[in-house]
């Protein structure tokens, strides 16, 4: 996606460790014409795949699965972090370690909004070591729901996340993917 592209090369930002910050434009101050688009580009790639849900971790993924969710015409749902008041106390979940917080921590969803009948795309802003998108893989088992595959806005290939999807045998769609990191420098693949 020649925009995204663009907008990585020129605004995001190589933190301790290789983190690559999106957050002036994808995850925090949301660019939301940028986030429609990726979201459109999404769904265009798994239109006619018969989704029926959209999910993803809170929070950075939200924005990117509500537009793929909105151009797929399906409900986008997200697994809390947190056990709160808000969410049903029927729930399935799943341990995940966060590198980049470097934590662990429970991800939950409501029984009430995934069940057997589902075929759901799992969605996020960047694909890293796919520790979230494991949780969310088991989270769906859970549930005898049926996945998709995966669509991410930037895979980092610097990263393993990616590779073990795709050995799973699970399909993974990624706009733009991150080659490497030389000297500070985003590396886009085919850049190279």
């Amino acid at each position: 996606m020649e925009e995204l592209k663009k907008r990585i090369l020129k605004d995001a930002e190589v933190g301790n460790g290789d983190i690559i910050r999106v957050d002036m434009f994808l995850n925090h101050c949301m660019d939301v014409e940028l986030l429609d688009r990726v979201g459109k580009a999404l769904a265009k790639r798994f239109k006619g795949d018969r989704i029926t849900k959209v999910l993803t971790v809170e929070s950075s993924g939200i924005a990117v699965a509500c537009f793929t969710a909105l151009y797929l015409g399906v409900p986008a749902i997200y697994a809390k972090k947190f056990q709160t008041g808000y969410i049903d106390p029927e729930v399935y979940t799943a341990e995940v370690h966060s590198f980049s917080m470097e934590k662990s921590y429970t991800i939950r969803v409501s029984k009430r909004y995934l069940d057997d009948d589902d075929r759901v795309l799992l969605v996020d802003d960047i694909l890293a070591s796919g520790q979230a998108t494991l949780g969310l893989l088991e989270i769906v088992s859970k549930a005898g729901a049926e996945v998709a595959g995966v669509g991410v806005a930037i895979e980092k290939a610097t990263k393993d996340g990616g590779s073990v999807l795709r050995r799973m045998g699970i399909r993974v769609e990624s706009l733009e993917v991150v080659s490497h990191v030389e000297d500070g420098r985003i590396i886009l693949a085919g850049e190279d």
